[in-house]
């Protein structure tokens, strides 16, 4: 009887957990922040605006960078304020601020691709007109 008990005990904890389980993919925090506005709401044949939103994000992660790097400025000057978990903190703000670096850099490159689009664009329409 107490088995039973506990079977439907743990039954019902496992179907009332899994009812309040968030049910979408868990994303990272920096692909949410980074893409802000959705690309996808921009014309593709605009590469100013899209060269324009590149920009942007690439602005945006810039920002999140430098405060990365003041936070491990300030774990290297006052380290004993962290303790035990301050190795972490050191770690994972390292790698924070490679993702950003590198992330900011494949953004800028972007950005500079659809400029480079939009100049050829230009040049291609400018290049009709005169014939």
């Amino acid at each position: 009887m107490m088995r039973m008990n506990t079977f439907w005990i743990v039954v019902l904890a496992l179907g009332f957990l899994s009812g309040c389980a968030q049910m979408s993919p868990i994303v990272s925090n920096y692909s949410n922040e980074i893409r802000g506005a959705d690309v996808s709401f921009i014309d593709p044949n605009n590469h100013n605006a899209v060269a324009k939103h590149y920009e942007d994000v690439a602005k945006e992660m810039k920002a999140k960078l430098e405060a990365q790097k003041e936070q491990l400025d300030e774990y290297e000057r006052h380290n004993y304020y962290y303790g035990r978990k301050g190795q972490n903190f050191r770690s994972h703000t390292w790698a924070n601020i490679r993702h950003l670096e590198n992330s900011l850099k494949e953004n800028l490159e972007e950005a500079a691709v659809h400029r480079k689009m939009a100049q050829d664009q230009q040049k291609q329409d400018v290049s009709q007109f005169k014939s």
